[in-house]
């Protein structure tokens, strides 16, 4: 089965991942209501205020939210309307109606209000080439999909947290259903606190120069409770290679420093817990790992790949 959006609780614990919150941004001050059409009454009800965004499956109070939700947040092609005026006076603009589905999908997800406008504002601020960080991916390779897929998907991640071992199988389906669109590359950020996590994230960098990566990469995932030296050696002979060479490299610390270096890196580009997603670059801030927002993302960052700005449409 698909993946739906994560329930409240479930879902800021992802967002916090192993390792802690990120902190709450501000939010901008309301933007003024939509002003009505001449000779008409105002809009006033969900449905005159989000036409064509399908909002029968949420409750009453969610359907309200969303509709001061599209009141309040601009539309982010970057003209003066919000997003419910957008919805009733420019129906050839897609962005409006791509906004208001994303803000209905987390209302009904269950985040607060306040939460959801938070996330909408960093998430199409994440968009701006500034903001996307440079990732090494030389040594990280090879990815899972085909070379040369157009968007790049990074995944930091570490073997023992549960909330990746959580997401893993929906984020490799989702890669693996569109090959020729985008391909993931694993990038390790153990959780020192975790037992065996460094020791596990240095022997899948081990497998990696050793050309099973992905196959290592699988075993430590089914096996997140038994991942001592000797444990992880087994790992390496059932994926055919020499579990002594292994455990000499962990003893010597062979790849300790490439580990703390893809820690460096993931913390310098926004990385607060694991998992941490970036496509070409960019921070997946939307608390939603359901194919629904991976492909909702994807989407859009296609799009940016294209125009390097969001398309303009009368």
């Amino acid at each position: 089965m698909r993946s739906p959006l994560l329930p409240a609780a479930l879902t800021l614990l992802l967002m916090a991942g192993c390792a802690g919150q990120t902190a709450a941004t501000p939010a901008p001050p309301p933007a003024p209501a939509a002003a009505p059409v001449q000779g008409s009454a105002a809009p006033s009800t969900p449905e005159e205020l989000l036409p064509g965004i399908p909002i029968d499956g949420l409750s009453p109070a969610q359907q309200q939210a969303v509709a001061e939700i599209a009141q309040e947040e601009f539309c982010y092609c970057g003209c003066p309307h919000t997003v419910s005026q957008c919805l009733r006076q420019h129906g050839g603009c897609h962005h409006a109606k791509r906004q208001a589905r994303l803000a209905a999908r987390l209302i009904g997800g269950g985040l607060a209000r306040a939460e959801v406008q938070k996330t909408l504002q960093k998430y199409y601020a994440s968009f701006d080439r500034p903001r996307r960080a440079r990732i090494d991916l030389d040594a990280f390779g090879p990815p899972l999909g085909q070379p040369g897929a157009p968007i790049t998907l990074v995944e930091f991640s570490d073997f023992t947290c549960p909330y990746c071992q959580l997401i893993r199988p929906q984020v490799e389906q989702f890669v693996a259903e569109r090959a020729g669109r985008v391909k993931l590359h694993y990038k390790p950020f153990p959780i020192e606190a975790h037992p065996h996590a460094v020791e596990a994230a240095q022997a899948a960098e081990w497998a990696r120069d050793q050309g099973v990566f992905w196959a290592f990469h699988d075993l430590l995932f089914e096996h997140p409770h038994a991942l001592s030296n000797d444990q992880l050696a087994g790992y390496a002979r059932q994926a055919g290679k020499d579990g002594a060479d292994l455990l000499a490299a962990l003893g010597s610390g062979r790849y300790r420093y490439k580990v703390e270096g893809s820690q460096a890196e993931a913390r310098a580009a926004g990385l607060r817990g694991t998992p941490t997603l970036f496509f070409n670059g960019r921070i997946h801030v939307v608390p939603d790992y359901s194919e629904w927002m991976l492909e909702f993302t994807l989407q859009d960052e296609e799009e940016w790949q294209e125009e390097q700005h969001w398309s303009h449409e009368p």
